[in-house]
């Protein structure tokens, strides 16, 4: 009688488990996209208007492993998932696209670049 009650418990735990994650799959990607999205927002909030000045410098040489390095110091406090690291290229890439269409740092990039080509 003992390992019939044990064996409904486990099969009801298992049934339940079951349940809650068919029950959250469908919102499993929109919660994936949220907490994507949650971290590209704090990498751009994250970076200092010397970080800024430092990327505005550089972005026009196209020099990427001088904006990964800036990044890099944001990323961990910005990350929200484990699983986050594995696509971490993608989530910077995100981010400097914000960052470019973000109104100040345009200005910024066209000072440094009138800047540069006065030759200083």
């Amino acid at each position: 009688m003992m390992k019939i009650t044990t064996g409904l418990r486990w099969g009801a735990g298992i049934a339940l488990a079951a349940g809650v994650v068919v029950w959250m799959l469908p919102n499993y990607d929109e919660a994936q996209a949220a907490t994507d999205r949650q971290t590209v927002n704090c990498m751009t909030s994250a970076l200092t208007l010397d970080d800024k000045r430092r990327i505005a410098g550089f972005a026009d040489t196209n020099d990427f492993d001088s904006l990964w390095r800036v990044y890099d110091r944001v990323f961990p406090d910005c990350m929200v998932r484990g699983d986050q690291r594995d696509h971490k290229r993608e989530l910077v890439s995100n981010a400097w696209r914000v960052l470019s269409s973000d109104r100040d740092f345009v200005l910024l990039r066209e000072s440094h670049a009138a800047h540069a080509a006065q030759g200083h």
